[in-house]
């Protein structure tokens, strides 16, 4: 992804989604240090709206405890055990969407309930690698 493309993302789905979530302004968003996140254009964008919401800050080479990043693992693991693979792009969006819709609402609360224990791990790690 390009910086360009990120920001039109932000702008167009983002922004609105913060504004209508948080009226009060005080609504935080996540990213991580993708290039495209850290781009300028992206960060002056984020400056010029700290009035209605915030950027979290995220430390260089941090240990990535999205729970996100389970969710792309189950995700992946269901798409390569479909046979035959996607022919094409159109098929992919369509499986991929089926298997998004079919989570269970009972993972992500247990991944939203894990986040202490993957923040106590790290801590007790010192910064250093742990299970998740």
């Amino acid at each position: 992804m390009k910086a360009a493309n990120y920001l039109q993302i932000i702008t167009d789905q983002l922004h609105p989604y913060m504004t209508f979530v948080f009226p009060a302004g005080n609504g935080i968003f996540q990213q991580d240090n993708a290039l495209f996140h850290k781009a300028q254009i992206v960060l002056e964008w984020f400056e010029k709206h700290t009035d209605e919401f915030y950027l979290m800050f995220w430390p260089p080479s941090s240990l990535d405890l999205n729970p996100m990043e389970h969710i792309w693992d189950v995700m992946e693991r269901q798409l390569r055990a479909q046979t035959p693979p996607c022919p094409n792009i159109s098929t992919f969006r369509d499986r991929c969407l089926d298997i998004w819709y079919k989570l269970s609402p009972v993972m992500y609360q247990k991944l939203v309930a894990s986040m202490p224990r993957r923040v106590a791990a790290v801590f007790n790690a010192k910064g250093g690698a742990t299970r998740y």
